[in-house]
């Protein structure tokens, strides 16, 4: 501050130079709440749009794998329908077996070989060529066929006479198909091939930013990329299409509302701190006039001693300076008259110690009452703390094993039971199973169960009610644990349930009779609660989990799950310089087995086959089942020689164990395994890429014989 500001500061009046710096806080923390309310309110919009992008993006994919997943359903259907004379080529009428869409957004061919040789388009030309050497069905992504993009599936198919034809679906996915998908949004959709050229929006006026080269091969590698701009966000996503083909999508939603609605904010703000400035500055003067009205009573109190007046007195004016300076002042003109001042001196005194006995008794209750207080406070903090301790430790773990003793440990330090004993409800024998005990022996108990009727355990299971037994030895019910456990005393018995679904039942036991109060009980009930809640999130959690990683049926990696691991691996892989190998394997003649023994004993098969994989492949390897009875092994830091001998293993192990019905209904009386082979990154760095290339060294060795395996050759590119 400059030397002339400080004098003319000086120079103000007192109230003013209180009221100065305390305008200067109030702007600086307006200021502060204003750009931290509008930082909050911003950063929170971007979040709900990228919510809704993420969302928008879900529905896409879904609808685009609802498409393929459409045209497979066609195709089978049309397999039945397919006619039996093979003169019978062209296209099928739709009006017969199929609804909810015109002619123009699906079509269906029938083609012979020799119509095969009149198309114009070399990819399709390529695609049915493919489906015909592997004899599976084929799904790719077309921009222009022939002006406007499609989803085209072909599939191979025999007629009576052993002639070669193809079924060929095409379904349209235009500026209609996307329309109707953003149409509850205010957004945009762009749909481009794999190269990053734009192919259609939802909107002829829509444009999608510019992916770059990097960009791209993120997106193909599985990863989303977000772009954003002054006016819009898009998030770019890949959807694969059946086992080799890709397209990418991207989602854009307006962000101009997002500016107008901070710059409001912004506004509105600044009104309000110049308006709180205003009201809470009026109040402020107020109070500084009030607190300085008392300079003026000592002002005029001089002016009336200095006239001769010796007995006037000033006022109380509190205990702050200017109340020192007043009892200053009164102690001054007393000394002028002492007489007088002994005669007030003696009379305050005893007032004085009058009020201080009266204070000092009614201080003595007011602490005892707050001594009593505290101690219930202090009991009811305890118990507080300790539900608060149960709570944190039940909720820091999914493991069933750690909830338990943790549980226990708390109620142990709570309650102070000399014995507990934890059960757990199995659903499907109806029983209770002693699962954890405390200050009893658990070989005593280990493997006790009861069932819901039986003893007070069973009966507080049955209801669903908590059951106090005061003195267990006046109770029938009291079985003390089916004899090995003999004990008076009190219980509790309280059952843990969820939504009126029984978990468990919770068992604690004191010497003494009559040993738990009500604030106990209530206690107990409160932490069954909470156990109870525990137990079960732990419980689904377990399911969820092996339900989303596992194939039901033979308990091996399902696909999305392999899918996953294997991208982690080349990621891995990119990152060390290393090497895997891809083992893909599959049952021959399985459909032979299925069509003699039946789909239950061909699910046997599968297991045992599975079961086979797993116990000779080693701990690092991960063995998957990819559909069907196709199986697929990812083998790291393997390169092509490792694989081999890993699959003739696989195909020697199979081939000599024994599988029932074989004999029937498989050639040569064997179940056997054909295996294809693919190294990363040596064939190929696309883990898509990759997959078809073991897919096809699979067909491969089908068609060389089966029983036996096949890698990969770059040279093989040519006979495909």
């Amino acid at each position: 501050m400059s030397l002339p500001m400080l004098t003319r500061f000086n120079h103000l009046p007192l109230s003013q130079k209180i009221l100065l710096p305390f305008f200067l806080v109030l702007v600086l923390l307006g200021l502060t709440a204003t750009i931290g309310s509008v930082q909050l309110t911003s950063d929170s919009l971007s979040e709900s749009i990228d919510q809704q992008l993420d969302d928008q993006h879900s529905l896409l994919e879904m609808a685009i794998k609802n498409e393929e997943q459409r045209l497979t359903t066609f195709a089978n259907l049309l397999v039945a329908l397919s006619p039996d004379d093979p003169e019978e080529t062209g296209t099928i009428p739709l009006a017969a077996h199929l609804n909810g869409l015109s002619s123009q957004e699906l079509s269906v061919r029938i083609w012979s070989e020799q119509q095969i040789g009149s198309l114009e388009q070399p990819q399709l030309k390529q695609m049915v060529t493919h489906a015909r050497r592997s004899g599976r069905t084929r799904i790719r992504f077309f921009p222009a066929l022939p002006d406007s993009p499609a989803l085209v599936l072909v599939k191979p198919l025999k007629d009576t006479a052993g002639d070669q034809r193809y079924i060929m679906i095409r379904r349209t996915l235009g500026q209609k198909f996307f329309r109707s998908l953003m149409k509850p949004s205010r957004g945009d959709c762009h749909l481009l091939d794999r190269n990053g050229n734009h192919l259609v929006s939802n909107r002829p006026e829509a444009s999608p930013p510019r992916l770059s080269a990097d960009e791209i091969s993120r997106l193909i590698a599985g990863r989303r990329v977000n772009k954003a701009t002054a006016t819009t966000r898009t998030q770019f996503f890949a959807v694969p299409l059946g086992t080799s083909d890709l397209v990418l999508l991207g989602v854009s939603l307006p962000t101009r509302d997002l500016g107008m609605l901070v710059r409001s904010l912004a506004t509105r703000s600044a009104i309000t701190v110049l308006l709180a400035l205003i009201i809470f500055g009026y109040f402020f003067l107020r109070f500084i006039r009030g607190q300085l009205r008392p300079l003026e009573t000592l002002l005029q109190a001089t002016e009336t001693v200095s006239r001769g007046q010796l007995d006037y007195r000033l006022p109380d004016l509190g205990n702050d300076e200017i109340g020192k300076l007043a009892q200053s002042f009164n102690s001054m003109v007393s000394q002028l008259d002492e007489l007088y001042k002994e005669k007030i001196d003696q009379q305050r005194q005893l007032t004085e110690q009058r009020e201080e006995l009266k204070y000092r008794e009614l201080l003595e209750a007011k602490n005892a009452e707050i001594e009593r207080a505290n101690h219930e406070l202090r009991a009811h903090l305890k118990e507080m703390s300790g539900l608060f301790q149960l709570n944190r430790a039940m909720t820091s773990t999914l493991d069933l094993g750690i909830l338990f003793d943790r549980m226990m440990g708390v109620l142990k330090d709570l309650i102070h039971c000399d014995r507990m004993v934890l059960f757990t409800y199995n659903a499907g024998s109806e029983e209770l199973l002693v699962r954890k005990t405390h200050g009893i022996d658990p070989e005593l108990l280990q493997g006790m169960t009861f069932r819901l009727d039986e003893g007070i355990t069973g009966k507080a299971a049955l209801t669903q009610q908590l059951l106090s037994i005061p003195d267990l030895k006046n109770d029938k019910r009291n079985l003390g644990y089916k004899g090995k456990s003999h004990s008076g005393g009190s219980m509790v018995s309280v059952p843990l349930v969820v939504k009126k679904r029984l978990s468990g039942v919770l068992n604690l036991h004191k010497i003494e009779t009559n040993a738990f109060s009500e604030s106990d009980i209530n206690l107990v009930q409160a932490v069954a609660n909470q156990a109870a809640i525990a137990i079960e999130n732990s419980q689904l959690y377990e399911q969820a989990r092996s339900l989303s990683n596992t194939d039901e049926l033979t308990g091996l990696a399902n696909r999305r799950h392999f899918q996953m691991i294997l991208k982690r691996e080349v990621a891995q892989a990119q990152r060390y310089h290393s090497h895997f190998s891809l083992i893909m394997a599959d049952i021959d003649h399985f459909k032979a087995f299925n069509d003699t023994h039946g789909h239950l004993r061909g699910d046997i098969v599968l297991k045992k086959v599975a079961d086979i994989l797993l116990q000779n492949t080693r701990g690092i390897d991960l063995v998957g089942r990819f559909g069907g009875e196709e199986f697929i092994v990812l083998l790291p830091k393997t390169d092509k020689l490792g694989a081999e001998a890993a699959a003739e293993k696989l195909r020697s192990c199979v081939m000599n164990d024994s599988f029932p019905g074989e004999e029937e209904s498989q050639p040569n009386g064997t179940l056997t395994l054909s295996l294809g082979i693919a190294e990363y990154p040596n064939d190929s760095k696309d883990i898509y890429e990759l997959l078809d290339l073991a897919d096809r060294a699979l067909y491969r060795a089908k068609e060389e014989g089966r029983n036996r395996f096949v890698t990969w050759q770059a040279e093989m590119h040519s006979a495909v």
